[in-house]
């Protein structure tokens, strides 16, 4: 599979599981924001190769998740919390994989094939 997929694959996977269990612990329209990402994620994995433009908003995104989730206090605290319980664990790794490690390889993936031509 292509660096490419799985980063998107991997991140709209982790958005929608980390999602799903804060459902009921942050505001609606955080959860709402969330899976109109994860939609784009979806459709992006089967418009990629047709429009050339997707991969630089992708990029755009990608960059704005690692930036926004730094400095996002909640997100801070989240890591604080870390090994606390099973629950704020599985959320930890989930916020790892969906806002650091899947925008990462994203970026690492786009470089990689912009540098192939």
């Amino acid at each position: 599979m292509k660096l490419i997929y799985f980063s998107l694959i991997l991140t709209a996977v982790s958005l929608l599981v980390g999602s799903i269990m804060l459902l009921n612990f942050v505001p609606r329209i955080f959860t709402v924001g969330t899976l109109v990402i994860v939609v784009f994620l979806i459709i992006s994995l089967f418009l990629i190769n047709k429009y050339n433009f997707l991969k630089y908003i992708l990029l755009i995104l990608a960059i704005l998740a690692i930036i926004i989730s730094s400095s996002s206090g909640a997100h801070i605290q989240a890591f604080r919390e870390f090994g606390q319980s099973l629950y704020i664990t599985t959320l930890d790794v989930l916020m790892i994989l969906g806002f650091y490690v899947g925008p990462i390889l994203y970026i690492i993936a786009l470089l990689r094939d912009n540098l192939k031509r």
